[in-house]
């Protein structure tokens, strides 16, 4: 008995053992065949959160516009070349920075390029004059004036051929067919559309042909109403081109006044007046449906031979037009007008084009109208155009 419990005190004892020598946490192992059941499943990331869509950018549209390219026979010869032909580029060259920064750059062609230099009163100038305002950076010609048909219908198609050929993006107010006459002058610029209408009181007593009554566009209230209720619906923004006025007069007559408001009523976003040779003022106009129309009355001469003091000063319409995403319509910001000087020495030589704030008083000391009127001189002409445009006024550093 004695001996048997000595033999299972012994077995204990080497059961004791055994279990001292086996590794911590044997017990807790898994067998080889069930480690990948026993891992952990991965928690998942995150999704990223989207990045946000960029707010779309307002789309600015600049528009620029200068009036009378008003060729006297002096201007067309002092723009002849050594070769015999004619270069105009160099007489705008001073303004082409400002068109070529605009997406609109509007001219009010004057007198028709029939080929031919004219001498006042049935003007004219040479074709070239077409690849100047082109090299410019002009894209909208205007060529309804009362100097329309100087040269008859044969020299208004010379000139309407010659603009065509350098690629205007519209040519407004003279039609070669009847069925140019019947298109809408449309023109897209960043994913806006502007309208173009060009009108003229009259052709200086010519009368259009018989059979081309269409040739001119000349101002008639019932049509002008019609054919801006057509071009209205397909357009963002219309623009009026005016030939009208009284010459040499700074205040716009009432007449002028009171076409413009209907313009405006019948739907014109800007109104661009022409013809009366000097500056007149610019106004915004309150329309029916409390939108807002700007209207300048008169841009006055671009360029030209005149012996007057105050035709010597025109004016460069400047807008930019702000279309927000999402809201109708656009706002105008940065309107005026920067006057501009017409320059030539005595005998109407060496014409040139300057802002008012780069014309000099050496200029004003050898300018050529002294010797018909007064002198051009800085002051005088500053005043003048402060005068006009009165909060309007723009200089170049505002543009540029």
């Amino acid at each position: 008995m004695k001996k048997s419990i000595c033999l299972l005190c012994c077995l204990l004892a080497a059961l004791c053992v055994l279990a001292a020598c086996r590794p911590v946490g044997d017990e807790a192992r898994p067998a080889a065949g069930d480690m990948a059941a026993a891992q952990p499943e991965p928690v998942p990331l995150p999704e990223p959160e989207p990045e946000p869509e960029p707010e779309p950018e307002p789309v600015r549209i600049r528009l620029m516009a200068v009036g009378d390219n008003l060729l006297h026979n002096t201007v067309s010869n002092s723009c002849k070349t050594e070769e015999g032909g004619f270069d105009f580029a160099p007489l705008y060259a001073n303004i082409a920075p400002f068109a070529q920064k605009a997406d609109l750059a509007f001219i009010n062609e004057e007198v028709p390029l029939a080929g031919e230099v004219g001498a006042y009163p049935m003007l004219s100038a040479p074709t070239d004059v077409a690849a100047g305002l082109k090299e410019t950076g002009f894209n909208i010609v205007n060529t309804a004036t009362n100097h329309s048909l100087d040269k008859g219908q044969d020299g208004l198609l010379t000139s309407l051929e010659a603009l065509k050929s350098q690629g205007f993006d519209a040519v407004l107010g003279c039609f070669a067919t009847q069925e140019e006459a019947s298109e809408p002058a449309l023109v897209e610029k960043q994913g806006v559309t502007f309208g173009f209408l060009s009108y003229t009181y009259g052709t200086n007593g010519i009368p259009l042909p018989s059979d081309k009554p269409w040739m001119v566009s000349l101002i008639d209230e019932g049509k002008m109403e019609s054919d801006m209720a057509a071009l209205r619906p397909q357009c963002d923004v219309l623009v009026v081109s005016m030939h009208w006025g009284v010459e040499y007069q700074t205040a716009p007559s009432d007449e002028q006044r009171a076409l413009a408001q209907k313009l405006a009523g019948w739907g014109a976003d800007i109104i661009i007046g022409t013809h009366p040779h000097v500056l007149q003022p610019v106004e915004m106009l309150t329309r029916p449906d409390g939108g807002q129309t700007l209207c300048v009355y008169s841009l006055g001469n671009f360029v030209s031979g005149q012996h007057r003091l105050d035709a010597m000063l025109g004016g460069m319409l400047w807008c930019e037009l702000v279309f927000t995403p999402g809201e109708e319509g656009f706002a105008f910001e940065n309107v005026g007008v920067m006057p501009v000087v017409t320059y030539y020495e005595g005998g109407g030589r060496a014409f040139d084009i300057v802002p008012l704030s780069d014309y000099t008083q050496e200029m004003a000391e050898n300018h050529g109208v002294a010797g018909y009127d007064a002198p051009a001189t800085v002051e005088a002409l500053t005043e003048l155009a402060s005068d006009v445009l009165g909060g309007y006024m723009l200089g170049a550093g505002d543009i540029l």
